[in-house]
């Protein structure tokens, strides 16, 4: 199954939130979604299940508008950073509304995870650390049977070991061919499990949004002779991430182009790395500012 985003586009009065975006998904990958606070991470998740109503676009899941036919919106399941909903209801009572809404929702499974995780049925919502809230949300997610999973800022606020079993979990339905849309601000996590990224901009400084390769980004370890400022690194197109003494690590879009001038600054030594998501996002902000 194929999620698309359209041309969606999203205005608050005269704020401009969302703004031509365009995205693809398709089962079993995984897309992190990174923007700046602010940057509508939160609206692009609520506009795609509905809970938000969009100014113009469309949302198809394989060329079928979902938008015009609720029915289909059962396949796509938001997950928000904070589980309020059930607040002050048990878990047990908390089954009974998803087996409603969802009718493939695998209440076996669930209990099963949920017992996996020393987490009691007849605990309130309200009662768990927020580590066992998001545990509880991802477990009702898996257990519906959706097709997609839209997860909003799934690791905020939440300890390493739930970090690493929430993370397993997503690339368990990943697996099983659910499609997931993850916003975080936690970057390095995140970078273990996406396959593809999308960047939300800043449309005050007039940018679009985009999906991002990140094979199209390079980062490069450079080693000179002398620690002589070399003006290559004072070039527009490359950002500095790192300089101490003759050793500067670089991250650049056109890496041919690059290599061309770098060769002619006679370095004794460059290597090329991979760069990380969060030194892509700290490329796209740069390129924003400019």
């Amino acid at each position: 199954m194929k999620l698309q985003i359209k041309n969606l586009y999203k205005s608050y009065q005269k704020k401009e939130v969302l703004k031509d975006v365009n995205i693809e998904l398709n089962s079993g990958e995984v897309l992190a979604v990174v923007g700046r606070n602010g940057s509508g991470k939160t609206t692009l998740l609520q506009s795609i299940v509905g809970i938000i109503n969009v100014n113009s676009g469309e949302i198809l899941l394989d060329d079928i508008n979902i938008l015009k036919n609720n029915s289909l919106r059962n396949e796509i399941m938001y997950i928000p950073d904070r589980f309020d909903y059930f607040k002050f209801s048990k878990i047990k009572k908390v089954i009974e509304y998803y087996k409603i809404i969802y009718n493939n929702f695998d209440e076996k499974m669930f209990l099963l995870e949920l017992k996996k995780n020393k987490i009691s049925e007849n605990k309130k919502i309200s009662q768990l650390s927020k580590g066992e809230t998001m545990l509880v949300a991802i477990l009702l997610g898996l257990s519906s049977n959706v097709k997609f999973l839209l997860f909003d800022e799934p690791l905020d606020g939440i300890d390493i070991i739930n970090i690493n079993l929430i993370l397993d979990y997503i690339l368990d339905a990943q697996e099983k061919g659910v499609g997931i849309i993850i916003s975080s601000h936690q970057l390095s996590h995140i970078e273990k499990i996406s396959n593809k990224i999308y960047f939300l901009g800043d449309f005050q400084a007039e940018s679009s949004t985009e999906e991002v390769n990140k094979e199209d980004y390079v980062k490069y370890q450079i080693v000179y002779e002398n620690v002589e400022e070399q003006q290559l690194m004072n070039d527009k197109d490359v950002l500095v991430l790192n300089h101490i003494g003759r050793v500067y690590t670089v991250i650049v879009k056109d890496s041919a182009t690059f290599e061309e001038k770098l060769l002619e600054t006679k370095p004794v030594q460059y290597d090329k790395l991979i760069a990380t998501i969060e030194e892509i996002f700290i490329f796209k902000n740069r390129e924003e500012e400019k």
